[in-house]
C-alpha cells in the first residue's frame, strides 16, 4: 500500500506539470498568434471550478438575435452573468454578435460551470460562428465587452488542455484553421518545444544548487570471465583514470560513460603498479537489466565528500550537456535491446508510476526531477513524430499542406486518420499496461 501511494503521489503531480508546462506552450504561442483561446484547463473533466477573465470587445446590431433577452437594453441588467455568444467578423476585424444567449441558472447544488445546456436549433451558416461564452463586464454603445478567456480545475489529476477556437474550420473567425501553415506549425510545434526546454531548466538550477558528492579512487575489485574487461585485459587492482577522456571520480561517472560509449570502443586509462596503461575495452549490453556493462565489480576507495556547485554562466552549457547525454542513454538503451534480438521493454502509465516510484523513494527529490527530466524529453519526442491525434501528427499535416501548396486535406479525412491513430493509441496502451500489471504480480522490478 506504502509503495503504491509513493508511486501515485511522485507520478501525479510530475505528469501535471509536465502536461500544463506542453500546453501552455500551445497556448502562449496561440494567443501571440491571434489565434483566440477560449479555455486553458488544469487536469481532464468533469469540472471542478473555473474562472473567466479577459477583455474581449463583442459589437452588436440589427441582425443579432438574443435569446433569454428581450434585447439590447438588457444587457446592463445581466452585468456579471454568463452569457453563450456567436460572433462574426466585420471587414475592420471586429467581432459582431450574431446570437447572445443568456446561461439558464443552474438548479440547486448543480455548478453552474459544469451545465451543458442545449442550444437551439443551428440555423445555416451558424455553423461558421465563433462560439465563445464567459461573463458580461461592461456594456456601452452598441457593444458589451465580455470576458471569454476560462481558466479551469478538473476533477482527473493528470494532464491539462488547451481549447482553441475553430481547431478544423477556416470559416470560424479567429480559429487555429483559418491562420497559414507557419502560424499552425509555430502553434503545434510549441508543445513539444517547452517539453524540449524543460530539462535545460532543471538541469541548470541542480548544477547550481551546491551538492555533496563522493569522490575517490575507483578501483576494480573483480573482472567476470570471459567478459569485456577481460578480453581487454583489464586486471583487479587497477585504477581506474579516465574513460574516453572523462575523469572518473565514482561510480556514477564510470557506469555513465559505459553506457554512452556501449557497443563501440571504449578507450580506458588505468594505472597499475605506478604506470599508466590504456585499454580498449567494448561494452555489451546486457538484457536481463537493460544495461550496458564491461564485466567489472569497482569499488571506491580514498573516499572524500566535497560540496559542488556551478556558477549560472557554466550551468546554462552544461545543461545542454547533460540534456543531451540523456538522450544518447536512451538511445543507447533501445539500440542495444534491438543488437541483442530483443525488443525494448515499455512501460505504460502503471509502469511509469512504479518507476516515478521507486526512484524517488531512493533518491528523493533529486530522483524525482530525474525523472520529470527524462519524461519530459520523451513528451517531446513522442509529439513531434507523426503520430495520429498526437502534436507531430497534426504537424505532418500541416507540412504536407504546405509541400502541396496550400492544397488542405479534407478536414474529414484528417479526422478518420486521427480517430484510427486515436484507437491504436489506447489499443497500445491497454496492451503495455498489461504487460506492467504482470510485471507487478510477478514481483519484478522495473529498474532491473
Amino acid at each position: 500500500m506504502e509503495t503504491a501511494l509513493i508511486a501515485i503521489g511522485s507520478l501525479v503531480p510530475l505528469l501535471l506539470i509536465l502536461v500544463v508546462i506542453h500546453e501552455f506552450g500551445h497556448y502562449a504561442t496561440a494567443r501571440a498568434m491571434g489565434v483566440k483561446v477560449l479555455e486553458f484547463g488544469v487536469g481532464f473533466p468533469p469540472r471542478a471550478f473555473g474562472f473567466y477573465t479577459g477583455n474581449t470587445p463583442v459589437l452588436i446590431d440589427g441582425a443579432t438575435r438574443f435569446i433569454g433577452l428581450s434585447g439590447p437594453s438588457e444587457l446592463p441588467r445581466i452585468i456579471g452573468e454568463r452569457v453563450k455568444v456567436s460572433s462574426t467578423e466585420d471587414a475592420q476585424g471586429n467581432l459582431v454578435a450574431r446570437i447572445v444567449e443568456l446561461s439558464k441558472k443552474p438548479a440547486r447544488g448543480e455548478p453552474a460551470e459544469d451545465r451543458e445546456e442545449k442550444r437551439e436549433e443551428e440555423r445555416p451558416g451558424e455553423e461558421d460562428l465563433l462560439r465563445h461564452e464567459g461573463k458580461v463586464r461592461s456594456v456601452g454603445e452598441g457593444s458589451f465587452i465580455l470576458a471569454d478567456m476560462l481558466y479551469s480545475v478538473n476533477w482527473a489529476p493528470i494532464g491539462g488542455f488547451v481549447r482553441l477556437a475553430g481547431e478544423a474550420n477556416p470559416n470560424v473567425p479567429r480559429s487555429l484553421a483559418s491562420k497559414g501553415t507557419g502560424t499552425r506549425f509555430l502553434v503545434l510545434i510549441a508543445g513539444p518545444l517547452m517539453n524540449a526546454i524543460l530539462p535545460l531548466l532543471i538541469f541548470t538550477v541542480l548544477l547550481m544548487i551546491p551538492q555533496d558528492v563522493a569522490v575517490g579512487r575507483l578501483v576494480i575489485a573483480e573482472v567476470g570471465e570471459g567478459t569485456a574487461a577481460a578480453e581487454a585485459q583489464v586486471k583487479v587492482g587497477d585504477i581506474v583514470l579516465q574513460a574516453n577522456g572523462q575523469a572518473i571520480e565514482n561510480r556514477l561517472g564510470f557506469t555513465r560513460e559505459i553506457n554512452i560509449n556501449g557497443g563501440s570502443r571504449m578507450e580506458m586509462l588505468v594505472e597499475r603498479d605506478g604506470l599508466e596503461l590504456l585499454l580498449l575495452v567494448r561494452p555489451r549490453f546486457d538484457t536481463e537489466s537493460a544495461r550496458w556493462l564491461v564485466g567489472v565489480i569497482p569499488r571506491l576507495d580514498d573516499v572524500t565528500i566535497v560540496s559542488r556547485s556551478q556558477p549560472i554562466w557554466k550551468a546554462i552549457p552544461n545543461s545542454f550537456v547533460n540534456t543531451w547525454e540523456m538522450l544518447v542513454l536512451v538511445k543507447q538503451a533501445i539500440g542495444g535491446a534491438i543488437g541483442e534480438g530483443s525488443s525494448p521493454e515499455f512501460s505504460g502509465p502503471i509502469g511509469i508510476a512504479q518507476i516515478t516510484g521507486e526512484i524517488t523513494r531512493n533518491n528523493g527529490w533529486y530522483g524525482w526531477l530525474g525523472v520529470g527530466i527524462l519524461l519530459s524529453i520523451n513528451l517531446a519526442i513522442l509529439n513531434i513524430l507523426p503520430i495520429p491525434m498526437l502534436d507531430g501528427g497534426r504537424i505532418f499535416f500541416v507540412v504536407l499542406e504546405w509541400a502541396r501548396r496550400g492544397k488542405k486535406i479534407p478536414a474529414e479525412k484528417e479526422g478518420m486518420v486521427h480517430l484510427i491513430g486515436f484507437a491504436l493509441l489506447i489499443g497500445g496502451i491497454v496492451l503495455v499496461s498489461v504487460n506492467d500489471v504482470s510485471r507487478l504480480l510477478e514481483g519484478r522490478s522495473f529498474l532491473g
